[in-house]
């Protein structure tokens, strides 16, 4: 992703616990299996498993704290 920000949409989404964990598992897979082409688009799906994985942890420590 660029580092010009003036592009971005903030969105917030609404995911059950598996619906998460199924983002999180399809951007793995999408990055694993990385055919070529864009950068960018590789870099877009590293950022957002790494999002994906702190939601995951954070959620997990909610579940743990309550």
């Amino acid at each position: 992703m660029s580092q010009d920000h003036s592009e971005e949409i903030v969105a917030t989404v609404h995911l059950s616990r598996e619906a998460l964990r199924l983002a999180y598992k399809t951007t793995c897979d999408a990055l694993r299996n990385w055919p070529g082409g864009d950068p960018l688009e590789q870099q877009f799906l590293a950022e957002s498993k790494d999002q994906l994985f702190r939601c995951l942890l954070e959620q997990s420590f909610e579940l743990e704290a309550g």
